[in-house]
């Protein structure tokens, strides 16, 4: 009697239990269709209720793997990352432990952490070479790169993606990110070439100012002469100022052009660069401390007129103090 009365509490228990992990995967499966609805408060609801229950502890793992994606998806990463870590630790010999190292390598992408997730991708290709998250393993090693500004190594990647995944989600992603780089590389070179131009532009004004300053102090010097020089001297020393002054002017003209020349090619890089339709962005600065668009040929041309305004005042001058 009193063996059969152990037989019937075993079975009434493993009845009991049965039932109760009957219940707990009702609870899953409502968790993981909220997840897939988008409802992840109810999904953490459901997961929680699993992991409270001990008889579910079969379904522990699962339940944390899962809070941990609802709380990705929440973007709450602080949250995400302790629940992930707890599986990865607690539940290797999970079904779903591939995954969780997938998403923790993604959870470091997403916190900025580039290098640390380059690290554990690659992990997971060599540990999971067989995985459907492969192609999008690379792909995300690339954009790691990418954001690390490593453009070349990252060029690769997307290449061998586009190449060897042609099934891959990440395939159009990877084409339209290729075509960024390329462009990127293009956006650069105009830009050095835009740089030199400029400085190019900056050393033709400098040296037209230069020239400048010589001649008012050449005016200034001749003015000096004069007033101690004789009729004589005067009449050579107007002959002297003549020739310098039509040297002068040769000086001003062949600078005009090279700084015209220099703003047709500023011009046409600068429509280059608006052509690639792409922002210029605060990776590689251009330290231009004067604005191009300010440095217009008027200023120039102001400059020149100034000159030769001075320049026929000290003439006239000159000779009316000859007819005296």
């Amino acid at each position: 009697m009193k063996n059969k009365f152990f037989v019937i509490l075993f079975i009434l228990i493993n009845v009991y239990i049965f039932a109760q992990s009957l219940n707990g995967n009702k609870i899953m499966e409502s968790g993981l269709n909220n997840f897939s609805s988008g409802n992840y408060t109810l999904a953490l609801s459901d997961l929680r209720n699993i992991i409270l229950n001990s008889n579910n502890e079969a379904l522990h793992g699962t339940a944390y793997y899962w809070i941990a994606r609802c709380y990705m998806a929440q973007n709450l990463l602080g949250k995400a990352e302790n629940n992930l870590d707890f599986f990865i630790q607690n539940f290797s010999d999970n079904n779903l432990y591939p995954d969780a190292v997938y998403q923790k390598a993604r959870l470091l992408y997403r916190t900025g952490e580039y290098d640390s997730s380059v690290q554990i991708f690659y992990k997971f290709i060599e540990s999971y070479g067989d995985h459907p998250y492969i192609s999008n393993s690379y792909f995300w090693i690339a954009e790691s790169l990418y954001s690390l500004g490593h453009l070349e190594e990252a060029k690769i990647i997307y290449s061998m993606i586009i190449r060897e995944y042609p099934n891959s989600y990440k395939l159009e992603a990877s084409r339209y990110k290729l075509s960024l780089i390329t462009l990127k590389f293009r956006e650069n070179e105009l830009l050095k070439l835009l740089k030199i131009s400029h400085e190019e532009y900056l050393r033709t004004l400098e040296d037209f100012q230069r020239r400048e300053k010589t001649y008012e102090q050449s005016i200034s010097d001749y003015q000096r002469k004069l007033l101690a020089a004789s009729s004589d001297d005067q009449k050579l020393l107007i002959a002297e100022m003549s020739g310098e002054s039509m040297d002068k002017d040769r000086n001003l003209a062949a600078l005009n052009k090279q700084i015209s020349q220099l703003n047709n090619t500023i011009s046409n890089l600068k429509q280059q660069l608006s052509d690639t339709d792409i922002k210029i962005t605060n990776e590689e600065p251009v330290n231009m401390n004067i604005e191009i668009s300010s440095l217009k040929s008027e200023r120039l041309l102001e400059l020149k007129n100034s000159a030769l305004n001075l320049k026929e005042f000290y003439i006239n001058w000159l000779a009316s103090r000859i007819g005296d």
